[in-house]
């Protein structure tokens, strides 16, 4: 049995009034259903009065057309008349078709989910759109205030970008003086480190000297160039390498160098010397030559304690240098610890900062005895004093009117 067949009405829901009339029943006037109920004195049926509101689309006639009149019987019958449905069982058959028409639809799966469907989708797509549109503005929101903060912060950029520069130049300064008075102990043996590594830097202006002593042995030593034209070159060695030139015939003086293009040589002659200070001056055919600046009158007066550095001319690199410290200082000379040998009198004696403070020597002992380890050197200002003339910063050789060192033939 269906959901409908429920709800059709059972007879005895019929009320005693509506029923037809039986063989013992009297005559009843019922309802004409085009023009309404008769007046039969009872009271009217309406839907308000029976409760029920929801008769829109009632239509008292849309169960009837002229088939049902045709079939009627006739008026003038003495047969019994035919009881047909009242207002109110048309109402309340009406309202069970409504309410199982309606309940069908309730119960339909395609129309309700559908429905449902497409607005929590539209419910849904809104509070996205909504969510999106909030996120978006408060972060543009916050994007505009960084904005705003960042050009704060940089309006005064170069300003504050120069005083930031000042202020890392002040820290630099500051961290250079306290490395510098930290490191102040150990300055001169770094120096003395750099220095000597840097041998080759000074090849260019020292010579080894070859000749042969007043024996005929060897005779080695160093020279630099003091001054230099476009033809001839001087320069100072250690008497004590070239005094046998004073005889005759004298040794051949060859100053000799080692270069990257191989070795290079040239004659000098002696055209100056000082016995007394272990001094001579040479005379080189070539001009050009490079010359090493001289240490200041300031920096030769307060030599005491001074890192220095005797350079030779011998050596792979075309120089070597050995160091030592200035122990003493009086108008002799300087008194040092650096080691001198035979290749290195002649040679200069210079400082740190590579300026020439004196001439090395091993035999120069103005005190009269050899002083053991120790050696003198004769001040470099000397050399202007005895052998050259010097002055508004040219320097020429002097005069010789010394007697020649003594030597003796071979």
């Amino acid at each position: 049995m269906s959901k409908l067949d429920d709800l059709a009405p059972s007879p005895d829901d019929v009320p005693a009034t509506d029923r037809a009339a039986g063989p013992d029943d009297q005559p009843v006037i019922v309802d004409d259903p085009v023009t309404g109920p008769l007046d039969d004195g009872s009271p009217a049926i309406d839907a308000e009065a029976d409760g029920d509101t929801d008769l829109e689309g009632f239509d008292d006639s849309a169960d009837w057309d002229e088939g049902d009149w045709a079939d009627a019987p006739e008026a003038a019958s003495p047969a019994v008349p035919v009881r047909r449905k009242s207002r109110r069982q048309k109402r309340k058959e009406w309202r069970q078709s409504e309410k199982a028409r309606r309940y069908a639809s309730r119960r339909s799966v395609r129309f309700p989910i559908f429905t449902r469907s497409v607005v929590l989708w539209l419910l849904l797509f809104a509070m996205m759109g909504a969510a999106f549109g909030g996120s978006g503005a408060f972060f543009w929101a916050h994007f505009n205030t960084q904005i705003n903060e960042l050009r704060e912060q940089t309006k005064d950029f170069d300003k504050r970008s120069a005083d930031a520069q000042g202020q890392i130049d002040t820290m630099r300064n500051q961290a250079i003086t306290d490395i510098n008075q930290q490191i102040k102990p150990i300055a001169p043996y770094i120096a003395e480190s750099k220095t000597i590594q840097l041998a080759t830097l000074f090849s260019p202006y020292v010579w080894l000297v070859r000749t042969q002593d007043e024996n005929g042995n060897p005779s080695v030593g160093t020279a630099f160039p003091v001054t230099t034209d476009d033809t001839t070159t001087l320069m100072v060695t250690s008497l004590n390498t070239v005094k046998a030139a004073s005889i005759t015939p004298a040794p051949e003086i060859v100053l000799t160098k080692n270069t990257v293009n191989g070795d290079d040589s040239v004659k000098a002659t002696v055209v100056n010397y000082d016995a007394n200070r272990d001094l001579a001056l040479l005379s080189v055919p070539r001009g050009g030559m490079p010359v090493m600046d001289w240490a200041p009158d300031e920096q030769q007066a307060q030599a005491l304690g001074l890192r220095v550095f005797p350079v030779s001319g011998f050596g792979g690199a075309g120089a070597s240098l050995t160091s030592g410290v200035i122990s003493n200082q009086s108008a002799e000379g300087l008194l040092h610890d650096a080691r001198i040998g035979s290749a290195t009198q002649g040679g200069p004696i210079v400082t740190s900062d590579a300026k020439v403070l004196a001439v090395a020597s091993v035999a120069y002992r103005p005190l009269g005895f050899d002083p053991g380890e120790m050696h003198f050197a004769v001040s470099i200002n000397q050399v202007c004093a005895d052998l050259m003339v010097c002055g508004g910063g040219a320097r020429a050789a002097r005069e010789t009117k010394k007697p020649p060192p003594p030597a003796k033939a071979p």
